[in-house]
């Protein structure tokens, strides 16, 4: 992801002002997510490779009554079972992979996945339709903060002041008139 497609996405959901921080502490979390999914994905192969092992290891003590032909027949059974179900998990992987470049990570990419690993279009059109409305909201907002008041006038310029705040101005100014020329004519007997 660049730094302006992060930009754009934390503008989409109603931030006003991205700074550079901002975008640096976004991207940082992706790449921690990205890297995190990773570092997953290298502990399953692991532990696949040990489950093989393993599975090797059951199926010659199993397979001394067996003959040649029902030993490969079994091996292969069981390769191709193990096959698919790694490719499962790498669809899975490489699906989270894509979803996190697109700032779908965590619990919301985990809903997206079916139990046999497939993707949850239902759930993905609904996270999809949610990060939309929060964008135009957003919008929303921005437009209606940049917008003058109704009737013409800006939404900048500060409301008339009520009578007793004009009052109060006009009366605080004469008292400091008057102190100020009482303390001319004290200054000038005092000289």
């Amino acid at each position: 992801m660049t730094r302006e497609q992060s930009k754009q996405f934390l503008t989409s959901l109603g931030i006003e002002n991205v700074t550079e921080e901002m975008i640096t502490n976004h991207l940082n979390q992706i790449n921690s997510a990205i890297k995190s999914e990773r570092d997953r994905a290298d502990k399953f192969k692991l532990e696949a490779d040990r489950v093989g092992e393993l599975q090797k290891q059951l199926d010659e003590i199993n397979s001394k009554g067996l003959s040649d032909v029902e030993k490969a027949n079994k091996a292969t059974e069981q390769a191709n079972a193990k096959i698919a179900e790694l490719e499962r998990s790498l669809k899975k992987m490489q699906t989270q992979k894509e979803l996190a470049e697109l700032n779908i990570v965590g619990e919301e990419a985990e809903s997206l996945f079916a139990e046999d690993g497939s993707l949850n279009f239902q759930t993905l059109g609904q996270i999809l339709t949610n990060r939309e409305k929060a964008a135009a909201t957003a919008k929303e907002k921005e437009l209606a903060g940049n917008a003058g008041n109704p009737g013409g006038q800006g939404g900048s310029t500060p409301p008339e002041k009520t009578d007793d705040v004009k009052f109060a101005e006009g009366y605080a100014k004469r008292m400091a008139e008057s102190d100020k020329a009482t303390s001319d004519a004290l200054a000038s007997y005092l000289k």
